[in-house]
């Protein structure tokens, strides 16, 4: 289907070496996934995502734009479709406001999921749905459960409770289980990775995910004016902050520590730096079609 990688850190840094540089970078993932790749990343308060119907590992403007962004947010996405056509407005990832979005997986019998989808979504936030994707659907019934939930649907306030919001979107995509079973339709899957620039949300739903917020060692050690480096401990309590956190949908390279999340599990990393974890709800249940 697809492949997800997300990033957020302390200090502005570059994913050149996640994305191009390491042991199974995103670039090399690509060639199994050639239908359209997209970068999403912050510059002070303003997201902004570059996007392309092409083949990342084929894209000279991939590789430039991984040597020379430096942002503290990243999610990058290389796509492989089963909904929609190969084009600019189906790439991931998908911005409103200071929100980005990027999902791995499907709505099996979209055509049949869309209109009660759509129920669920603000006439004014459907006109905003340009492509063809089930993930742009999902994108924005997502926002819109976080605005009814009282959380600002451009993402132009921040987050203040991560954890609060990560149940939110838990339940809500519990929802999406319940109507497929309701409709007698194959389990989705729902693979995603949301974030403000601030607070990083990304869930397991069916497909394989990894997190890392501690590395064995770090090439930049010496340099990064990071003064916290508990990312280098041998052991870190979980109550603890973190100062960077990456997810990926295949472990990368050899420097970072991985660990498989759960199926129907979220984590949320807060504006606080600490992780919370939303186990999966009673209707998770997970797709038969996984890799």
């Amino acid at each position: 289907m697809c492949r997800l990688f997300g990033f957020r850190s302390a200090v502005p840094s570059s994913t050149h070496r996640s994305l191009v540089e390491a042991d199974n970078a995103l670039v090399q993932q690509a060639r199994l996934h050639p239908h359209g790749w997209g970068m999403g990343y912050f510059v002070g308060p303003d997201a902004y995502v570059l996007k392309s119907g092409d083949a990342a590992h084929t894209s000279d403007r991939f590789r430039l734009a991984s040597s020379r962004l430096r942002s503290q947010t990243f999610v990058v996405h290389v796509r492989q479709a089963t909904v929609g056509a190969t084009d600019y407005l189906n790439a991931h990832p998908f911005r409103h406001g200071r929100w980005v979005f990027a999902h791995n997986g499907s709505l099996w019998g979209f055509e049949h999921l869309a209109p009660e989808l759509l129920r669920w979504i603000p006439a004014q936030r459907r006109a905003l749905i340009l492509g063809e994707t089930d993930s742009e659907h999902i994108f924005h019934y997502l926002l819109s459960q976080l605005e009814a939930a009282g959380w600002c649907p451009s993402g132009h306030l921040s987050v203040s409770d991560a954890a609060g919001a990560g149940k939110v979107l838990s339940e809500a995509v519990n929802q999406l289980y319940i109507l497929a079973e309701k409709l007698g339709l194959e389990p989705p899957i729902l693979n995603f990775i949301l974030t403000d620039g601030e607070v990083m949300f990304a869930m397991r739903a069916g497909k394989a995910l990894y997190l890392s917020t501690q590395k064995h060692h770090c090439p930049d050690a010496g340099t990064c004016p990071e003064p916290n480096k508990f990312c280098l401990l041998d052991t870190r309590p979980q109550s603890e902050p973190v100062n960077h956190m990456l997810i990926s949908s295949e472990p990368i390279g050899q420097d970072d520590r991985w660990e498989t999340l759960k199926q129907g599990e979220l984590v949320a990393l807060g504006r606080d730096w600490r992780v919370s974890r939303q186990p999966p709800l009673p209707n998770w249940a997970p797709s038969s079609r996984v890799e």
